[in-house]
């Protein structure tokens, strides 16, 4: 064969593949867009099929926009979160092509912890090991597991990845969403507060962490509340089970602040609604964490915060990240940690300030905070009085908001990382304000124009 035309064939592969790499992510996108106004999991909810769609459009649009923030200002790619994982995967899913039975026992992570597997699989990936480890769940495992499994259907195309990892998080926040709106019998305020959010929509789309744990979170939350009513089924136990799974290894801080919240408005549910039940039953969960860490000192509550935070400190002294702020270092005791609780708690609440809006990241972070301090007065000023049931709800949302800001502002000192840390808890905060809304005295402009009954008819 001629120079030209070996060089004809390479052009026409090249083409070919480039022609696949845009058709592929086309396709899943087609097919899992579809299914939003096909499948019985979605009519089940409040929603209209239209405006889910267009809540898997954002989603899917805001996963763009992270491959392209983190294609330009990254790079070394793995240093990149949304690349890192996705490559690691490749080293595992290349595996099931040489040797399936070592690709699956890494997929489940049964009986893979030898040389064999380090030499030949672990030791090529940046992220199976963390630079830092507490001796308890490595969540980068995880993320690359599910990379792997993906790539069976992606054939490697990191938008395929990213599209059904958003996909994943969009049915979590349905699920979430239609909690909501059986507690507050609001479409609108649900859907606001689950799919419109910025930085929960934009942190939980493409291939992230967060994307994961708010799939997980979002099913929790949903099969555990039905667990309330009388019509709760042998899968709802399951899936409780399975996602609380997941969201102890992907993020434990999470989890332990999630458990005591929904347990108490379970117990206060469907017993007995007392402010004792509430201080005892905290009381309860606080005795219960300090006989584990007397039984295993591992596991220590006050020892996993104090140093949580300086390893976050030491990183961010060692790279030397840019929305870094110094934190007063904690000691290995309960009273330090109670002490700095309030600082932590209020950094949480209110960073990113407007002096560390240095990158495009923070803007959104920092608008939505805004939003929700106006929304705050303006709960207060339009305030309703809360029946019980709505009483028990708000004080779900607030005691898993508090619980997780205050373990995320006593171990993290840089802003990058808090802004993404609390997104878990943003739709429960934005929740707990709109409850206190009383909107039939809303100015009347606000609710009875054009806008407003397009939108609730289009919801």
């Amino acid at each position: 064969m001629s120079i030209q035309g070996n060089s004809d064939a390479k052009s026409l592969t090249f083409t070919s593949m480039s022609i696949m790499e845009f058709i592929l992510p086309v396709v899943w996108f087609i097919g899992l867009f579809w299914s939003i106004s096909k499948l019985d999991f979605f009519k089940s909810g409040p929603f209209s099929s239209q405006s889910l769609q267009l809540a898997f459009v954002i989603r899917i649009a805001m996963g763009f926009l992270l491959f392209l923030i983190y294609s330009l200002h990254y790079p070394v790619r793995q240093d990149a979160d949304t690349f890192k994982y996705f490559d690691d995967s490749k080293y595992m899913y290349e595996a099931f092509w040489t040797n399936p039975l070592d690709y699956f026992k890494m997929l489940f992570g049964v009986d893979c912890h030898s040389e064999h597997f380090n030499s030949h699989y672990f030791n090529n990936m940046s992220n199976w090991v963390r630079s830092y480890d507490n001796g308890l769940f490595n969540d980068n495992r995880l993320v690359i597991r599910v990379n792997a499994f993906l790539r069976l259907f992606s054939f490697g195309n990191y938008h395929v990845h990213s599209i059904i990892l958003s996909y994943l998080a969009f049915m979590g926040s349905f699920a979430l969403a239609k909690v909501f709106f059986e507690v507050s019998k609001s479409k609108s305020l649900s859907y606001i507060a689950v799919f419109l959010v910025p930085s929960v929509v934009f942190w939980s789309s493409g291939i992230l962490k967060e994307a994961i744990l708010l799939s997980a979170m979002g099913f929790f939350v949903y099969h555990f509340y039905q667990l309330f009513g009388e019509n709760r089924r042998y899968r709802n136990y399951v899936m409780v089970f399975f996602m609380s799974c997941i969201l102890i290894v992907m993020k434990l801080y999470v989890f332990i602040a999630l458990i005591p919240a929904i347990f108490i408005w379970f117990t206060v549910k469907k017993w007995k609604r007392s402010w004792w039940i509430y201080i005892g039953m905290y009381t309860l969960f606080l005795a219960i964490g300090t006989l584990i860490g007397e039984l295993n000192p591992r596991l220590d509550f006050v020892n996993l915060i104090v140093d949580k935070q300086r390893q976050f400190i030491n990183l961010s002294n060692f790279y030397d990240v840019n929305s870094g702020f110094h934190l007063e270092a904690l000691s290995y005791n309960l009273w330090s940690v109670v002490k700095a609780s309030p600082e932590g708690l209020f950094n949480v609440l209110t960073k990113p300030w407007a002096s560390e809006v240095n990158s495009i990241l923070f803007v959104p972070a920092f608008l939505e905070n805004i939003i929700f301090i106006a929304l705050l007065i303006i709960a207060l000023v339009y305030r309703k009085a809360l029946d019980v049931n709505d009483w028990d709800f708000v004080a779900f949302c607030l005691s898993f908001c508090i619980i997780l800001f205050v373990v995320i502002g006593l171990t993290t000192p840089i802003t990058g990382a808090i802004v993404r840390y609390k997104i878990p808890a943003i739709p429960f905060l934005f929740m707990a304000v709109f409850m206190f809304m009383d909107h039939s005295k809303l100015p009347k402009t606000l609710l009875e124009n054009k806008l407003a009954r397009w939108i609730n008819t289009f919801l």
